[in-house]
C-alpha cells in the first residue's frame, strides 16, 4: 500500500472511531519516514485517544525538538502534560504558545483547563472568559467555564455557564451540561429544579448513571423519596459493584414525620435492614467513598431518640468494608499544638459564624490553628474569617485525598466540626490523620465510629447518665456553651409587624427553627395553646429545600382542624428581615427534642423569651442550658403542661414579658463574649493531646 493510500487508510479510520487500528497504521508510516512531522502528530493524537499519554508526549517532544514549539505541537504537548497532571508543565508550554499566538483560542482553552487542574480557578476562569470572548459559540468552553464556577463556588454564574453551552450544544454534548446544570442547582438547594433537566439527559442517554446518581438525589431532596428509592435501586442493579447505593434506599426516611409513632415505626424497620446488611458482601472502594452515600442517614437527629445504638450497629456493618487505619504517632517534643479544624462543603457558614469571634482569642504561643475546608469554599471561608494567624488547608472533594493531606500536616488533634451530615464528613474520621481527633456540638449526636477519640460537651447540657448516650469517651467543660457568641447586630431599619403582614392584635408565638427540627411531640403542645389563647398565631419558617414547610403544615392541619388558620408559614428570609422578625414576635417556642443553638443566641440577645423543655439529649437542652449560664431559669418548662401554661402567660401578660425581656437584658453578657469558651477549650486540647 502506497504511503497515501496508508495515510488516507489512518485518517478513516480515526474518524470513524477505529482508533486501534488507525494507531498501528500511523506507526507505520512513522517507521517509513520518521522525519514526516505530519505523520508522528497524527501517531501522537492516536496515542492520545488510547490514553497511552506517555508515549504520545514521546512523539510531541520529538516533533518540538525538531521543528520548535509550532502550534500544532505546543497545543497538543499542553494537553498531553495536562492529562499526565504535570500542570505547571502544561501551562509553561501554553502560556509560551499564546504569547506567540494570541488569536490561538485553542491553547487558550488548554490552558484554562490546565490552570484549573492546578488549582489555579481564577486564572482559569478568566482565560475561558477571554477564549468565549473570541469563540463565543463554542460549547465546550461555556461547560468547562461553568465547571470552574462551579469549583469555585460561584453557583449562580455557573449555571448562566451551562445554559450558555446549551445554546450552542450538539444533541451528543447536551447530556453531560444536563447533569452538570443539575449539579449546580442541588448545590444551591434547589432540587425539584434540578429534576426536569436530570431527566432530559437520561432521555436522551438512559444509562447515564452520573445523571441517575444526580436525579436520585434531587428526588430525595425535594422528597419523593418513594421514586428517589427506585432511582437508587436502578443504580445499584445497573452497576453490583455498587451496591451502596441499595444500602442508601434503605436509609431514606422522610423529613417531616406524620407522628411519633411512625418515627419508632421507620426504627424498627431501618433497625432490621441494617442487620440484614451485616451478612451481605461488599467493600467501600477508597477512591469512590465520597460519592456513596453510605453513612447512617443524618435525619436520625430529628427523631427525638437516644441514637447511640443505631449508631455503634451501623459502623460495625461497615467496618469489615472498610480498611484499618492506625493513627500517626504523636509528635514529640513540641512547644504549640497543631489543632486542625475541618469543615465539608456546604457547612462553611454556620462553622464561621460560630467560630469567629473564638479564633483571634486562642493562645498562639500554645496553639497552630489549621482550618481545612473544601477547595471551592477556601475563597468565601476566608472572607467571613478574615484572621492573619491561621493557616489554611483547601482539601482535595475525594476524602481518601483529603485524609492524606491532613495526614501530612502532622496534626496533633482534628476537630471535626460535624460528622455524618454529609458522606465526606462521616467517613472522614474512619481514616485515623491525626494522634487524637473529636467531635462536638455542631451536629449534636453520638458518631458511632470507633476511631472518634472524643465528643466534648458541656456540664450545662448533659444529663448524669451522659456517657451511656455516646459512643465516645466524654469530655465536657464545666461552665460554657461552646462558644464566642455576640449579640446581633440590627439593621437601622425599624420593622413592624405589617411588613410581614402579621396584625398587631395578635398573640404571636415563633417556632423558628428548621422545619425537620419540629417533632411530632410540638403538635399537642400548639394545639393547646392556640385553643387556650384566642388571639394566638403560630409563625413557622419555611425550610430551604423540598416541601418540608408544606408537609409540617398539613400535619398540624389533622390536629388542629379549623385552627390552622392560625398558623402561618414565613419563607426564609435575609438575616437583617429574620432578626427583626424576632423583635415583632411575643414569644419564641423551642420544640421538644431539639431545641435552638445559634437561634438561642440570636433571640436572648434581643431579649425575646424563649419557652423551652428538658431533654436527656443534647440537642434538646441548648436553650436551657443558656438559661442556666444566665441564671434565668424561669422558662424552662418541667412538663408539657407547664410548657403551655408558660408560652401563654409570656404571650398574654405585657407585664411578665417585659420581666423576662430585663432578665434576659440583664444577664445576657453571662452568655456573649465568654471567655471560658476559650479558656475551658484550650485547656480540652491539652487533655486531649496528653499536655
Amino acid at each position: 500500500m502506497a504511503h497515501s493510500d496508508r495515510f488516507t487508510a489512518a485518517k478513516n479510520a480515526l474518524a470513524t472511531g477505529h482508533t486501534t487500528e488507525a494507531e498501528a497504521l500511523f506507526l507505520q508510516l512513522v517507521k517509513a519516514e520518521p522525519d514526516n512531522p505530519e505523520y508522528r502528530l497524527q501517531h501522537a493524537l492516536c496515542l492520545v485517544y488510547l490514553k497511552r499519554h506517555n508515549e504520545a508526549l514521546a512523539q510531541l517532544d520529538w516533533l518540538e525538538r525538531k521543528y520548535g514549539p509550532v502550534p500544532p505541537v505546543a497545543v497538543n504537548r499542553g494537553e498531553v502534560l495536562r492529562r499526565l497532571e504535570r500542570y505547571d508543565e502544561a501551562i509553561n508550554v501554553l502560556h509560551a504558545c499564546i504569547q506567540q499566538n494570541p488569536q490561538l483560542v485553542a491553547a487558550r482553552f488548554n490552558l484554562a483547563l490546565s490552570l484549573r487542574g492546578a488549582g489555579r480557578l481564577t486564572d482559569a476562569v478568566g482565560e475561558y472568559r477571554q477564549a468565549l470572548a473570541q469563540q463565543p459559540e463554542n460549547a465546550d468552553g461555556w461547560f468547562n467555564l461553568g465547571n470552574a464556577l462551579l469549583d469555585l463556588g460561584q453557583m449562580s454564574e455557573a449555571i448562566d455557564s451551562y445554559q450558555q453551552a446549551l445554546n450552542f450544544a450538539p444533541p451528543s454534548q447536551r447530556p453531560k451540561v444536563l447533569n452538570n446544570l443539575a449539579s449546580a442547582y442541588l448545590l444551591i438547594r434547589k432540587p425539584t429544579e434540578a429534576i426536569e433537566p436530570l431527566r432530559n439527559a437520561l432521555s436522551a442517554v438512559p444509562d447515564y448513571m452520573d445523571a441517575e446518581f444526580n436525579l436520585a438525589k434531587a428526588l430525595e431532596r425535594s422528597g419523593e423519596l418513594q421514586q428517589a428509592g427506585s432511582s437508587f435501586r436502578r443504580l445499584a442493579r445497573a452497576q453490583p459493584d455498587h451496591w451502596w447505593h441499595e444500602l442508601h434506599a434503605d436509609n431514606l426516611c422522610p423529613d417531616v414525620y406524620e407522628s411519633s409513632l411512625a418515627i419508632d415505626q421507620w426504627r424498627e424497620t431501618f433497625q432490621q435492614r441494617i442487620s440484614q446488611w451485616m451478612d451481605r458482601p461488599g467493600v467501600l472502594p477508597l477512591e469512590q467513598l465520597h460519592m456513596t452515600g453510605a453513612e447512617p442517614t443524618y435525619k436520625l437527629m430529628y427523631q427525638g431518640r437516644e441514637d447511640r445504638r443505631f449508631k455503634v450497629i451501623y459502623a460495625q456493618m461497615l467496618a469489615d468494608r472498610l480498611p484499618t487505619f492506625d493513627a500517626p504517632e504523636k509528635r514529640s517534643g513540641v512547644d504549640r499544638l497543631r489543632i486542625a479544624l475541618v469543615v465539608s462543603r456546604g457547612h462553611e457558614g454556620i462553622f464561621a459564624r460560630s467560630l469567629r469571634g473564638m479564633l483571634p482569642h486562642f493562645d498562639s504561643r500554645q496553639f497552630e490553628i489549621v482550618i481545612a475546608v473544601s477547595r471551592p469554599a477556601l475563597a468565601s471561608t476566608q472572607a467571613m474569617l478574615p484572621f492573619k494567624h491561621i493557616r489554611w488547608l483547601p482539601l482535595a472533594e475525594r476524602v481518601d485525598l483529603a485524609a492524606e493531606q491532613l495526614r501530612r500536616e502532622q496534626l496533633d488533634v482534628i476537630y471535626h466540626w460535624e460528622v455524618g451530615t454529609d458522606t465526606f464528613n462521616y467517613f472522614l474520621p474512619w481514616f485515623r490523620c491525626a494522634p487524637v481527633q473529636y467531635t462536638s456540638w455542631a451536629w449534636p449526636m453520638t458518631t458511632g465510629i470507633p476511631a472518634m477519640d472524643f465528643f466534648l460537651t458541656s456540664d450545662l447540657v448533659e444529663p448524669d447518665n451522659a456517657q451511656q448516650l455516646y459512643s465516645e469517651p466524654l469530655l465536657s467543660m464545666p461552665n460554657n456553651m461552646f462558644t464566642w457568641a455576640e449579640p446581633p447586630v440590627l439593621s437601622t431599619r425599624s420593622w413592624q409587624r405589617l411588613d410581614f403582614g402579621l396584625s398587631d392584635h395578635e398573640h404571636l408565638y415563633l417556632c423558628h427553627q428548621n422545619p425537620r427540627k419540629v417533632h411530632p411531640d410540638f403538635d399537642t403542645l400548639v394545639a393547646q395553646i392556640v385553643e387556650r389563647d384566642p388571639k394566638g398565631r403560630l409563625l413557622l419558617i419555611g425550610g430551604a429545600e423540598s416541601n418540608e414547610a408544606i408537609l409540617l403544615q398539613q400535619r398540624l392541619q389533622r390536629i388542629l382542624g379549623h385552627l390552622i388558620e392560625r398558623v402561618t408559614i414565613i419563607p426564609r428570609m435575609p438575616n437583617d428581615q429574620y432578626l427583626g422578625l424576632l423583635q415583632c414576635v411575643d414569644v419564641a417556642l423551642d420544640p421538644p427534642h431539639y431545641t435552638g443553638a445559634n437561634t438561642s443566641f440570636d433571640a436572648f440577645g434581643l431579649g425575646l423569651p424563649v419557652v423551652t423543655q428538658r431533654s436527656v439529649l443534647l440537642r434538646g437542652n441548648f436553650t436551657s442550658g443558656l438559661y442556666q449560664q444566665m441564671g434565668f431559669k424561669d422558662l424552662i418548662a418541667e412538663s408539657a403542661e407547664h410548657y403551655v401554661d408558660l408560652a401563654l402567660r409570656v404571650a398574654q401578660d405585657g407585664d411578665y414579658r417585659a420581666h423576662c425581656w430585663q432578665q434576659l437584658m440583664d444577664n445576657r453578657e453571662r452568655i456573649f463574649y465568654d471567655k471560658k469558651a476559650i479558656s475551658e477549650l484550650e485547656s480540652a486540647w491539652r487533655r486531649m493531646a496528653g499536655f
